[in-house]
């Protein structure tokens, strides 16, 4: 294995462990996710780790697999990082249920499951 691959593999894992620990935050429901600050400061934190993690995914690496939005995904932990005060706990929780679950099966079945 490449150690560009290698380095995938390492951050695709830790953000599959961020996704693990992002669907507890979710499993009370949304009517508890947006009456709990901080559920919701922990879900935002989860966001960031998944975002800083991506960007250590090498470029050539997430050039070959281009089938998630990495540059939003690391958008979004800009956003989650610097302009906190501005996001919507439904957008974030739309984020947790919808776009999470999906980026952990994607890199469940394809960087994590690739032996190059």
């Amino acid at each position: 294995m490449s150690d560009e691959m290698s380095k995938a593999r390492d951050a695709a894992a830790r953000v599959v462990s961020v996704c693990d620990v992002i669907t507890g935050i979710v499993a009370s429901g949304e009517a508890a996710f947006l009456d709990d600050i901080r559920a919701q400061w922990a879900a935002e934190m989860g966001l960031i780790r998944i975002g800083e993690a991506v960007s250590k995914i090498p470029l050539a690496v997430r050039e070959r697999f281009d089938d998630q939005p990495w540059r939003q995904i690391i958008g979004m932990r800009n956003f989650a990082a610097h302009q906190y005060d501005d996001l919507d706990p439904r957008r974030v929780w739309r984020t947790l249920v919808t776009d999470v679950p999906r980026l952990r099966e994607y890199l469940t079945a394809t960087v994590l499951a690739d032996r190059e």
